[in-house]
């Protein structure tokens, strides 16, 4: 006979059953609130509760609201191996830790190791989905490059893809950088490869599985690739969307935004308002999902530019420009070497902007109403320069 406590607890638990019967709407809205890992527990509580979390539409509600809780993600070294680039794991960790300004944890599970998947770098993330990249040097000439599509939060992760295609990798002139993105019409993740002249791009769409040539950069535009990374450009509403130059007859350089529609896998290309500046450091990015372009003036001053209507020249406005030395940058600086910043996220009341840079192992909180800024409480040995954003889903590894 079972102890007198556990006969009690058992007998009000049966009591209460009958008592839960609530509606299936108010089930779903309680759900949907929940966090993914909560989910996926949520699927053995009963068949019925397994159908409704694995629905397309129930997914496709629970990324709404869960995009208003947004992760940055990133690839930091494994404990013990700081100095081997194959030795790293995974990590994301909400934005509103940076905003508050409190510590971040390593990741002590093993499954976040990269190397467990034969990848090295993240090269992007939408919808919950983290492309990730491998590759190797088979010979002197040519670099091998594969994927794999993962969902870390169901723990969901594709075989190794794309992989029968070789980049040559000997000369400086035909290196290549990828990017990830969406085709909403058609609901296909892709990523898309681009060469260092512009006179290549290739798509690889997961689904078809294939790598196809699609029509070269604009006729005498040349992008920039301002890191050395295999991450280069930014995807935005089924656009990709790199920072590049035209030079005019006098071998004066123009920058220009050339976008690829994913859809139509057209270009378009929009000149930018000014010039000077870009020849040092600069590149797009996307705060507040709208397109921007940053860059260095003078080695004095930090600006950026937001593009209010997309493919709309005229409607460049310049969203944000500070002195260096005005909000205290230079005291912990290396004159010598050049100081390089990338704005990360924009709060959502606009006051706070997170800028990552090359001199510091933390990020930098920027306030656009004090005028102010302050590195953050976090070290971890992220590499913030190359820091994607992220957000928990429910989506499905096609």
């Amino acid at each position: 006979m079972p102890p007198p406590m556990t006969r009690l607890r058992r007998q009000s638990n049966q009591s209460l059953l009958p008592d839960v019967n609530l509606p299936d709407e108010v089930i779903t809205e309680i759900l949907l609130w929940l966090p993914v890992k909560s989910l996926m527990q949520m699927k053995c509580v009963s068949k019925s509760w397994k159908t409704l979390i694995s629905n397309p539409s129930f997914i496709k509600m629970h990324l709404s609201r869960s995009a208003r809780n947004p992760y940055f993600s990133s690839v930091v070294p494994t404990r013990g191996y700081y100095f081997l680039e194959n030795r790293s794991s995974f990590i994301h960790f909400p934005v509103s830790c940076l905003l508050e300004n409190r510590w971040i944890r390593h990741p002590k599970d093993p499954y976040y190791r990269l190397s467990d998947k034969n990848c090295r770098v993240v090269l992007g993330s939408y919808n919950g989905m983290i492309c990730l990249a491998g590759y190797c040097n088979e010979s002197t000439k040519y670099k091998k490059v594969w994927f794999r599509f993962w969902n870390p939060a169901t723990r969901k992760i594709s075989d190794v893809l794309g992989s029968d295609v070789y980049f040559n990798d000997m000369h400086i002139s035909r290196f290549y950088v990828f990017v990830f993105g969406y085709e909403s019409l058609t609901d296909t993740y892709k990523v898309v490869s681009l060469s260092s002249t512009g006179n290549e791009v290739k798509v690889f769409s997961l689904g078809d599985n294939v790598w196809r040539h699609i029509r070269r950069f604009p006729f005498g535009a040349r992008p920039i690739f301002r890191n050395s990374s295999l991450c280069e450009g930014v995807y935005l509403d089924n656009n990709v969307n790199w920072l590049a130059y035209r030079s005019d007859r006098n071998g004066v350089k123009k920058f220009v935004v050339i976008s690829l529609d994913l859809a139509t896998e057209t270009y378009t290309e929009m000149l930018l308002p000014f010039d000077e500046g870009l020849h040092v450091w600069g590149n797009v990015c996307v705060l507040m999902n709208s397109l921007c372009v940053y860059h260095d003036l003078k080695e004095t001053d930090f600006v950026i530019w937001k593009l209010m209507e997309f493919g709309n020249v005229n409607s460049w406005t310049q969203f944000l420009k500070f002195t260096y030395q005005d909000v205290q940058f230079y005291h912990e600086i290396d004159r010598s070497a050049l100081f390089r910043i990338r704005p990360l996220h924009l709060s959502e009341n606009g006051d706070t902007l997170v800028l990552a840079n090359n001199q510091n192992d933390r990020a930098i909180l920027y306030n656009r109403r004090t005028n102010k800024a302050r590195k953050t409480r976090m070290y971890n040995n992220i590499s913030w320069l190359s820091i994607h954003d992220y957000v928990e889903s429910l989506v499905l590894i096609c």
